[in-house]
């Protein structure tokens, strides 16, 4: 029946008739029409929350789709996706999240004419006018309380789960009746505003930090590292291929405005550029903890520098000064000024900074508390025959008693070495003993007052290890290797700046245990959506992730990847993804995701757009010696096929050669913490070092250096297959922490886990069992004793 049909009834009815029907029908029709809606907008909601951790919710009937509506959808765009195409961009993400600043710039003047018509330094000045525009005082807040809720629960189904009881309870007790007599409907309907109402909180906290994290990417890559020569002929590069392919598909009709010619808004033009006198108004609100002062660098001699200190004028050893990568080395500075007017083409503090980094250098973060170990770890660097200068950074917590004793253990005749010397001389280089004295090398070492670097109102961002961000910053090498006080390098320092993952991409990190240990995959989901957009790409040249990133373990769920007591970084490569670190610092939802410093370091650098990471090869190992098969019996009294290895060490084994042991951490004593065990109680256990015969002899063992001869690369395959049940007797895990021991930091690990199963497979997997030569057992000997103090 069409509308003719339908009207022409009406018309052989009365008029009050007429008017009754209308009206019924007008009624019939609202009330349909409010269903669709309420149908569709339900629909379209549940439609955009399934499938991951950003999109869980399923048959659900509520709004999460807040700011869509103002949101571009970047990966739409045609230009974009030619533009990947054409750059053989092969994007693997799972989202894509950009700047809202992106999406103001778009609608005022669409893609095409931004990258047609823009050169590089006319797209950085474009992106703040309209941060100007949007907010005359606009800011990166240090103090912005950026919240953090649910983390465990960010799925619709764990939020229910969680929440449903709390809510049926609050309603009951509102409405004064028992909570058994609550309709269920009533509670998912509760349950469901709660959820939607945490959902658009968390995806306006997520916007803000994505807006912030990208204005620091986006100034750094403008302002700070754009005078690099190698990156200015990128940029350059990068704006005549895309104003050639966008004329290109214009002429062709394959894209829509593609002849659209860029001109500024009225609100842009409004800004007047005249006054930005300088780049301290911009750089000023990007950093705005910093006071735009150098730190006070103050040799162990007394003398003090108030800028970063030119280093050949004290330290004559040719290696401090041989870049690793010279073409990078050379590019530094060598493009001239970067043109803006917005910084009135004056170069910013940190621009300056970075090009008065020299040399190569070793790098301490540290406070009175820290003292005893970092003399321990100086003795060492002198036993290993160290030619780099040593900086300790510090944030106004180092006395002055403090600094005596580590100059004293810098700069002392160091000529009593204890017997296990006599096994290792011959080993050793001719200049290992220095010139003057004929002792142990002496080291240059200085002291980095960073205190005056931080404004006033915000030092109270910087305690524990964010001041390990600081020494990463504030040092004055151009390259160096950052290490923890309790840090135990077996190799010279030499060798880590020469291997060759390191010399390929300027920088060199190592991993932690693959202890058992899980995130929820919301963190791996937020994380990602940290990193650059495509349109960062696009726009000034900030690629997006890869597999490179997206591969490791811990977006797989891993609660534990980087172990962070020992980097090694090039700035002349990396001077942004650091300051990077230096944001996420600031940021409740990133710290409260990762334990302490270790995984910021990598993770800073992914999230700057910068893959030019390699992690060392090997997760890191169980070092010290194998358990006595004696010690261990299988099932029914039969042979085991792991082996064992208990320590408090994590050691880490050379990735390149998959033999040589690098480095470990918690100092070289056996125990790190012993002087906090109640060795009365441990030694009752009698389940591990069982060849003690006594309390005293406990004490002595455990304070000793750890004696060194084997080390264990335990199995792993990925989160999924770390738990290994087995009918063998074989360890299930490839980590077990043994809190009996070494008050609680005693870690067993295994060269196999699992075996045969109860429905007849096999689940075996094999690990690395490693035995160390004779040579190195008995330089390890020789580095405890002068480690620990031993005659």
């Amino acid at each position: 029946m069409g509308l003719e049909g339908l009207i022409s009834p009406l018309l052989q009815t009365s008029r009050s008739k007429r008017k009754a029907i209308v009206f019924s029908i007008l009624l019939l029709w609202i009330v349909i029409i409010n269903l669709w809606i309420h149908d569709y907008k339900h629909q379209h909601a549940f439609k955009t929350v399934t499938g991951s951790i950003y999109d869980t919710v399923n048959n659900l009937s509520f709004n999460n789709n807040f700011d869509n509506n103002n949101k571009e959808n970047i990966l739409d765009y045609d230009t974009i996706k030619y533009f990947m195409k054409t750059n053989n961009i092969k994007d693997v993400r799972s989202i894509d999240s950009h700047s809202s600043t992106y999406d103001l710039m778009l609608r005022n003047h669409g893609i095409n004419s931004m990258l047609k018509d823009l050169p590089f330094n006319e797209r950085c000045d474009l992106y703040f006018k309209n941060l100007f525009t949007t907010d005359m005082n606009w800011y990166i807040d240090p103090n912005k309380d950026f919240q953090l809720e649910n983390r465990y629960e960010y799925s619709y189904e764990l939020f229910r789960n969680n929440k449903l009881n709390e809510v049926k309870d609050a309603y009951a007790k509102e409405k004064g009746i028992d909570s058994k007599l609550v309709e269920d409907r009533v509670v998912e309907d509760l349950v469901k505003a709660k959820y939607d109402a945490f959902w658009k909180k968390t995806m306006q906290t997520e916007q803000k930090m994505t807006d912030y994290i990208s204005h620091v990417r986006i100034f750094n890559k403008c302002y700070l590292t754009s005078d690099n020569q190698n990156e200015a002929s990128q940029a350059k590069k990068l704006t005549a291929d895309q104003s050639k392919m966008i004329k290109s598909l214009s002429e062709k009709d394959l894209i829509k405005d593609g002849k659209r010619k860029f001109k500024m808004t009225a609100k842009e033009s409004l800004l007047n550029t005249d006054s930005f006198e300088s780049c301290t108004d911009l750089e000023s609100r990007i950093y705005k903890w910093l006071s735009l002062s150098f730190p006070i660098y103050e040799r162990f001699t007394g003398e003090i520098v108030l800028t970063p200190p030119d280093l050949s004028k004290y330290v004559y050893h040719p290696e401090v000064f041989k870049p690793t990568n010279q073409k990078v080395r050379d590019a530094r500075g060598k493009a001239g000024k970067i043109q803006s007017k917005l910084t009135n083409s004056k170069a910013c503090f940190l621009q300056r900074f970075k090009n008065k980094m020299n040399g190569k250098g070793i790098v301490l973060s540290i406070g009175d508390k820290h003292v005893t170990d970092t003399v321990k770890l100086i003795h060492l660097l002198r036993a290993l025959n160290n030619k780099f200068p040593i900086q300790i950074v510090y944030n106004g917590g180092i006395s002055e008693e403090s600094k005596s004793r580590i100059v004293t253990a810098a700069r002392q005749r160091f000529i009593d070495l204890p017997s296990s010397f006599k096994k290792i001389a011959h080993y050793l280089p001719d200049d290992y003993f220095d010139d003057s004295d004929h002792g142990l090398p002496k080291q240059e070492v200085w002291f980095v007052n960073v205190q005056n670097v931080i404004h006033d109102h915000y030092k109270e961002k910087f305690d524990k290890f964010a001041n390990k961000f600081l020494a990463a910053l504030f040092n004055s090498f151009e390259e160096y290797i950052l290490v923890d006080a309790d840090t135990v390098l077996l190799q010279t320092p030499e060798y880590f700046f020469n291997l060759m993952g390191y010399k390929k991409r300027g920088a060199y990190f190592y991993k932690d245990r693959t202890a058992p240990e899980f995130r929820p995959l919301g963190d791996t989901k937020f994380f990602e959506k940290m990193t650059p957009s495509i349109i960062d790409q696009a726009m000034f040249n900030i690629p997006i992730v890869t597999s490179h990133t997206l591969d490791l373990s811990f977006f797989d769920g891993m609660g534990h990847f980087m172990e962070s007591g020992l980097v090694v970084i090039d700035r002349n490569l990396h001077f942004n993804s650091i300051l990077m670190m230096m944001q996420l610092n600031f940021m409740n939802p990133v710290t409260s995701r990762v334990y302490g410093d270790k995984e910021i370091f990598w993770l800073a650098f992914a999230i700057n757009g910068d893959e030019g990471f390699e992690f060392n090869r090997f997760h890191a190992a169980a070092i010290g010696v194998e358990t006595p098969m004696e010690d261990r019996v299988g099932l029914e009294g039969k042979p085991l096929k792991s082996k064992e290895i208990c320590s408090a060490h994590p050691g880490h084994i050379n990735g390149e050669d998959g033999k040589t042991l690098l480095w470990f951490n918690s100092g070289f004593q056996f125990c790190g913490q012993a002087p906090d065990v109640d060795y009365e109680k441990e030694f009752q256990f009698h389940t591990r070092v069982k060849f003690l015969k006594s309390i005293e002899e406990m004490k002595i063992f455990f304070k000793n250096p750890i004696i060194l001869k084997h080390a264990i690369i335990p199995p792993f395959k990925n989160k999924l297959e770390t738990l290994c049940e087995n009918t063998d007797g074989e360890p299930k895990e490839a980590w077990f922490m043994d809190k009996g021991y070494c008050n609680s930091y005693l870690w067993c690990s295994y060269s196999l886990i699992g075996g045969h199963t109860a429905d007849g497979g096999d689940n075996t997997q094999i690990g690395k069992f490693i035995e160390f030569d004779q040579k190195s057992i008995d330089l390890f000997s020789y580095y405890g004793d002068i480690w620990v103090g031993n005659e």
